[in-house]
């Protein structure tokens, strides 16, 4: 059928000179993909007209239109309907209106409209306008003197709205946020979506808070080929509570300039150091110490790598002094070296860095560090032997020394490590699983330097855990070599299910034999003189189909008693029941229990909540309970939650409200990241 030719099919019609006609009896007119049906019409050939009376209904691919009378023009193939309700199938949505007109183009007019994508029956929301107008291709609609009403009571009045009609990205205001704190008193939020171009969107966010005034909230988005990135900003002016200006700026971004290059920046920036303590409702983010500002050049191929960074930090904790605060690195120079199989059969490896530190008060300047290293790996009925012998050499070029202190220190010291690792399988007898026993054991010496006159820029010694088991220096970072003469050992087995490959069990278990005192220390530390570390324990566990078991332990067995202490239990049940029980424990610092769970605990109810508590304290760290009612086309969230709010102990009482009317846009609101980070598995 071409393009305006109509197809007419009826059981009764009169015909008149000049083409015009009517039809008495059930009249079907089709074009294309779209069909008009009523129970009689007339048809005017001189303006091209077919007027339908009677149970008329209009359907197309995108639309279904149910009037009392309607017109079809021939010309312009547009439809005009009167008293008028309609179906949107591809939000879905529907609604009433006292006039209809569907363009060619796919674009809807309404006049005097009811709009919601509850579905037949239900009208708990409701968006009620003068006009609307809706482009099907683009999934907008706007609406003109737009009233938004929820169970019948309206919430929000906009002269001009624009909004989504599909998921497809749209700008527009999106449903706002309410709650309460103590520190911030009564909160609200408006966020609005700006969807600028495919590759770019950003969301602008006024918050007001009662106590502290009118914040302005920001975040913008990109995506291209070969990058992307995030750039958020806040900023308060004229702080009621403190009178001075507050803001924030971050900005994440990451480069793929070809397969070998990439770079990163990572910067967070905050007017000043109570900022978080004020203005933000997240645990972690108050217990924040320093803001990283780090920015990347990243090289690699198959047998190099390099890293160019520059990084500083911002201080935000003013109990720290400034001898205390960590160093600038403007800029650090990386590269490491590696061919598995090269001259003679060897395994050849090669780091080196030069860095400059920087800091306003105490010693400053250039460490360079290198280290060769020389491996001979070798596999024995299925045993993998790899000796290794490696060199470091450090040297310094320091400023702000004290009176006496040498400006170019240096340290050198050979690395010697035997390592031996092997796999063995078997089929269990009773069961269909299959059993791994995986032994590891890494023999390390390195003689004693005396470095006592070398500074610390950088260097940590980390706690003990399975990684760092195996490592050679038991220092992260080049300002301290630690001498040793040990022995690593470790085993993990693994139950893993033969048909399916899910893994039902994971044990590792390790410790360290020292053969020689450890007298290369930290400023402050202790030597030590122990034969022996402590154990480690690592366990993993599927304890029946929801249930999943972790625990991570450690035992000092000269003090004979724990010094860690981690262990969670986890149960999942499709997306709406997730409960978890974490334990941890530091000795003399921490002993914590959290519990946490999200749960349907009837039609349309879910309940989530979070206590944290501090045994070591005797005090909780966090209370969360929140209550969800949630139909087919609407929800309704509370979550109120008391936390640490300050360095110094203070706590907290927030209540958030969040309506959610789907098909009417969303957003990603405060609500859902708190309850996100506070519950794990929550998303």
């Amino acid at each position: 059928m071409a393009d305006g030719e109509i197809e007419v099919t009826s059981g009764h019609a009169e015909f008149q000179l000049g083409g015009d006609a009517v039809f008495s009896e059930q009249i079907t007119l089709s074009s294309g993909n779209r069909l008009l049906s009523a129970d009689s019409a007339q048809f005017d050939q001189a303006a091209g007209i077919f007027s339908v009376d009677g149970s008329v209904e209009y359907r197309d691919p995108e639309i279904r239109i149910r009037a009392t009378r309607a017109e079809y023009n021939q010309r312009t193939e547009e439809v005009f309907f009167n008293d008028a309700q309609f179906e949107l199938w591809s939000v879905p949505a529907r609604g009433t209106a006292d006039e209809i007109k569907v363009e060619k183009a796919g674009i809807l007019r309404l006049k005097a409209v009811t709009y919601t994508s509850c579905p037949e029956g239900n009208n708990d929301w409701t968006l009620r306008a003068s006009k609307i107008r809706i482009d099907q291709t683009l999934g907008i609609g706007t609406a003109r003197n737009a009233r938004l009403n929820f169970k019948g009571v309206p919430i929000l009045y906009f002269p001009y709205l624009s909004y989504p009609v599909t998921n497809q990205r749209k700008s527009g205001w999106l449903i706002p946020d309410f709650g309460t704190s103590q520190t911030r008193g009564i909160e609200f939020e408006m966020p609005y979506y700006w969807n600028i171009a495919p590759q770019y969107d950003a969301t602008i966010v006024p918050h007001y808070m009662s106590r502290r005034g009118l914040q302005l909230k920001s975040e913008f988005r990109y995506l291209a080929p070969g990058y992307d990135g995030v750039l958020t900003g806040e900023y308060l002016p004229d702080d009621d509570a403190t009178n001075t200006h507050r803001a924030l700026a971050a900005w994440r971004h990451e480069s793929n300039f070809t397969t070998t290059w990439r770079g990163t920046v990572d910067a967070t920036h905050v007017s000043d150091p109570n900022y978080f303590e004020d203005l933000s409702s997240g645990l972690a983010a108050t217990s924040q110490t320093h803001l990283r500002r780090r920015m990347d050049l990243n090289f690699y191929n198959n047998v190099w790598s390099g890293l160019l960074r520059l990084e500083d930090y911002q201080t935000i904790d003013p109990t720290i002094a400034a001898i205390d605060e960590p160093y600038r690195t403007l800029p650090k120079l990386a590269i490491r070296g590696f061919t598995p199989e090269g001259f003679l059969g060897l395994q050849y490896e090669v780091e080196g860095e030069l860095a400059y530190f920087d800091r306003n008060v105490g010693v400053t300047g250039l460490r360079g560090h290198i280290m060769p290293e020389i491996a001979l790996p070798l596999t024995v009925a299925g045993v993998h032997f790899e000796p290794a012998a490696a060199y470091d050499y450090t040297a310094y070029s320091l400023n702000n020394t004290a009176s006496g202190a040498r400006d170019n220190p240096s340290r050198n010291a050979p690395v010697l490590g035997f390592n031996v690792t092997s796999t063995f399988e078997r089929l269990t007898s009773k069961r269909n699983w299959l059993q791994t026993l995986e032994p590891r054991v890494l023999y390390t010496y390195i003689p004693h330097r005396n470095q006592d006159d070398l500074p610390v820029f950088d260097t940590i010694e980390p706690d003990l855990d399975i990684v760092q088991l195996f490592r050679k220096n038991r220092f992260v970072g080049y300002d301290r070599l630690g001498n040793t003469n040990q022995l690593a050992i470790g085993i993990t087995t693994r139950l893993i299910d033969a048909s399916d490959g899910d893994e039902f069990l994971t044990a590792t278990i390790g410790e360290i034999l020292y053969f020689s005192d450890r007298s290369v220390i930290l400023p402050g530390g202790t030597p030590a003189d122990s034969s022996s570390s402590d154990y480690l324990l690592e366990f993993t566990m599927k304890l029946l189909e929801h249930w999943r078991m972790k625990l991570g332990y450690q035992y000092s067995s000269d003090e004979r008693e724990a010094k860690l202490a981690d262990a969670r239990l986890s149960y999942r049940s499709g997306d709406n029941k997730i409960a978890n029980i974490s334990y941890r424990y530091r000795r003399d610092i921490l002993e914590e229990l959290d519990v946490s769970a999200a749960w349907s605990v009837a039609d349309h109810w879910n309940l989530v909540g979070r206590y944290d508590y501090s045994i070591f304290d005797q005090k909780p760290l966090e209370r969360l309970v929140g209550i969800e009612y949630e139909t087919c086309c609407w929800a309704v969230r509370t979550v109120w939650r008391r936390n640490l709010a300050r360095r110094t102990g203070e706590s907290d009482t927030s209540i958030s409200l969040q309506l959610i009317l789907k098909g009417f846009g969303s957003s990603d609101s405060s609500a859902d990241r708190l309850l996100d980070r506070g519950i794990l598995d929550y998303y």
